[in-house]
């Protein structure tokens, strides 16, 4: 006795049922809302930041040093095309300047735990300091990250921008009372008032076991280290 089977007709088997289309078409917009919630977490999104804080302390010093290095390389051939104006000075050439500040944001968005940013910071400092720069970028930094601090967009976000505004004022210290110009931009760190909430300092001790400090009081205590004594 021989059996017969029955082809299976297009209708039956060829084709995704709608159930199984519509599990496809779910399937297909999670993993773009997936991908697109990964973007906007990674540093490449921000604006303007290259590496967050954890990434920039797990390269060596050595590695950031590197970094460093071709971003003033850069600078460097960007600034040799500018041509000596009558009077003899030079102008800044808005890309050379543009590749200093990412180096310096780079360096005071590094966590300072082995040393290595002062060393760094003076290597960038003396480049900007040829082309009159120096407060120039730092402010623009300052402002840059008081900004995001005030969006709070995110733990990764807020601890890098933390991290910059410590370490700036950390190399700006020394030199309070002789520049009015780097006094002006921790008094604005001061006056932002900034907020670190407790949900990131939960999320950021759980990642990197560190709890964010506002920039805001570390400011106020350098301007007026007797008055945060009293408090």
């Amino acid at each position: 006795m021989s059996l017969k089977v029955k082809a299976a007709t297009p209708n039956e088997n060829s084709k995704p049922s709608k159930t199984l289309r519509s599990a496809f078409r779910f399937i297909g917009i999670q993993r773009a809302l997936l991908t697109l919630t990964i973007l906007l977490a990674s540093p490449a999104a921000w604006t303007n930041v290259e590496f967050d804080s954890t990434q920039l302390l797990l390269k060596s010093s050595d590695e950031i040093s590197e970094i460093i290095k071709t971003k003033i390389k850069r600078a460097q051939v960007i600034q040799s095309r500018q041509e000596d104006s009558d009077d003899g000075s030079i102008g800044v050439e808005p890309e050379a300047l543009e590749e200093l500040k990412a180096a310096m944001r780079v360096v005071l968005s590094r966590p300072n735990q082995d040393g290595a940013r002062a060393n760094l910071f003076t290597r960038i400092r003396r480049e900007l300091m040829e082309l009159n720069a120096v407060e120039r970028v730092l402010s623009e930094l300052a402002t840059e990250a008081i900004e995001e601090l005030k969006a709070k967009d995110g733990p990764r976000r807020i601890a890098t921008y933390v991290v910059l505004l410590e370490n700036m004022m950390a190399e700006l210290r020394p030199d309070l009372g002789s520049n009015p110009k780097a006094k002006e931009i921790v008094e604005r760190i001061r006056d932002a008032n900034i907020q670190i909430g407790e949900a990131t300092k939960v999320q950021n001790l759980l990642r990197s076991m560190t709890v964010p400090q506002s920039p805001s009081k570390t400011a106020a205590r350098m301007l007026d280290p007797k008055g945060s004594k009293k408090k």
